[in-house]
């Protein structure tokens, strides 16, 4: 029984340790170079690089607003200063709803916004040569995420979405670029999105497809 037990509980610890996700944040002299995160509600610890700064950094993370450092959320603080070329692990951060920012003083970097939110859909968009399979969508205002399939390109695709009728580079919505180009018989997930009612575009420069129309009410 005494060894029954100690396995129930081993496994609930190792399962507790695992449970957290990782979101991976770089620093710049002066910057981050992800300008904008949203999660589902959760538990995360958050690895954070120092890709070329010249001196030690740090991370803060706080609700909207409140900077003070009795507002900082302590077990977001990176275990030990992040030197130059180096990336440290926050601890684990319970996350709910709502909206925060993060930034690090230490650099001194801008303040960026953090949203976290109840439920984040999924959309799986599936490319064939010159094609998408769907060729139109229609979604409800929300949160989502596009998961996009290379069946049968021969070389790798991606996923660009826009303002409907704004092609240019500066109009593309970054957060719905694939996290890496899609190889074939392979996916590959965007970034978190968060859709407004309005008329929208998704198509792939590089595989080449028409535009297709995403509708969200």
């Amino acid at each position: 029984m005494n060894k029954l037990f100690l396995s129930i509980v081993f496994a609930a610890l190792v399962t507790s340790i695992f449970a957290q996700e990782r979101v991976e944040l770089h620093q710049v002299d002066g910057a981050f170079t992800t300008e904008q995160v949203t999660l589902k509600e959760g538990a995360y610890q958050f690895d954070i690089f120092n890709d070329d700064v010249d001196h030690e950094v740090g991370f803060v993370l706080v609700p909207k607003g409140k900077y003070d450092a009795a507002d900082h959320i302590k077990s977001a603080y990176v275990t030990a200063p992040v030197a130059t070329g180096k990336n440290v692990t926050t601890n684990v951060v319970n996350l709910t709803s709502g909206e925060y920012e993060y930034f690090c003083p230490l650099n001194p970097t801008p303040k960026y916004s953090l949203t976290v939110v109840k439920e984040i859909e999924k959309v799986k968009l599936v490319q064939t040569p010159g094609d998408f399979i769907q060729k139109g969508l229609t979604l409800d205002a929300g949160t989502y995420q596009f998961d996009i399939v290379n069946d049968g390109v021969d070389h790798e695709v991606g996923f660009v979405l826009v303002p409907k009728g704004k092609y240019d580079p500066a109009n593309h919505i970054k957060t719905a670029y694939v996290s890496a180009p899609v190889a074939e018989g392979t996916s590959s997930k965007t970034g978190v999105v968060t859709l407004s009612p309005g008329s929208y575009e998704y198509f792939c420069p590089l595989n080449p497809t028409p535009k297709y129309s995403l509708t969200v009410k």
